[in-house]
């Protein structure tokens, strides 16, 4: 009887046990359970975080591109305006050039065909105020003709250097000198090669003949040796009808 009642009590006692063993076992895997949730959460916040630092960045940088991007648009607007304003000033100085032009197209050209000679007159006047004019506008003088250019060329030849040096020798009296530009059919032609408007072409004429005046200057002022000889400008040329290219040389009395 006793020994049936202990193993009733040693029975109910396992049976008491196993449930505080299963208690237990439920409260740490509640516990574990808890812990899990909890590292879900902070790794969700974490995310949560990341993506928001993420975004953020994102929201920075466009930012930041946009800014650039409306930078450099206003730069290069402002670039193209100044392009731009060069270009309208290029344009309206190349307008003036051609306007130029035509004033200087609508100047009458003097074509002379002079025949003349030589002929040294010796006369003793005394120049002053009242007479320099009259001097000055005389239409008595001698010519000398170098006509023996190439096409374009402006430079004065060997046998034009004799010719002028001569032709000085025997006009040391002479009051003024005055040089004018010989263009021929050649040079013509030639100026029609570089442009076919008849302005440019004119204005190209215009500039060989006056490099032709200039250097025959430097070599009257260099053979005479007379620093205060007085040589007058021209504003026009003579177009040769027997093609002649060159210079004239008047010397005035």
């Amino acid at each position: 009887m006793l020994e049936s009642k202990s193993e009733e009590l040693k029975k109910a006692l396992e049976k008491s046990m196993s449930k505080e063993n299963i208690q237990e076992k439920l409260m740490e895997e509640k516990l574990k359970q808890d812990q899990l949730n909890q590292q879900e959460k902070q790794k969700q916040k974490r995310i949560f975080y990341i993506l928001i630092t993420i975004f953020t960045l994102i929201i920075i940088s466009l930012s930041a591109y946009l800014l650039n991007t409306n930078e450099n648009s206003q730069i290069a607007k402002e670039d193209t305006n100044k392009k731009l304003q060069k270009e309208l000033t290029k344009n309206e100085n190349s307008i003036k050039e051609v306007e130029d032009i035509q004033k200087d197209a609508t100047k009458p050209i003097i074509k002379e065909k002079i025949i003349t000679k030589e002929v040294v007159v010796e006369k003793k006047v005394p120049l002053s105020n009242e007479n320099f004019k009259e001097f000055f506008n005389t239409k008595k003088f001698n010519l000398a003709k170098c006509y023996n250019y190439k096409t374009f060329e402006y430079m004065p030849t060997k046998a034009c250097k004799e010719n002028l040096s001569t032709f000085l020798a025997k006009n040391q009296k002479a009051i003024r000198l005055e040089i004018i530009g010989v263009i021929s059919k050649d040079d013509i032609k030639e100026a029609s090669k570089l442009s076919k408007d008849e302005k440019i072409k004119e204005y190209i004429l215009r500039g060989v003949a006056r490099d032709r005046v200039v250097e025959a200057s430097w070599l009257v002022k260099e053979i005479n040796e007379d620093k205060n000889i007085v040589i007058t400008p021209v504003n026009y040329y003579i177009k040769s009808q027997k093609n002649n290219k060159g210079i004239v040389l008047r010397a005035y009395y």
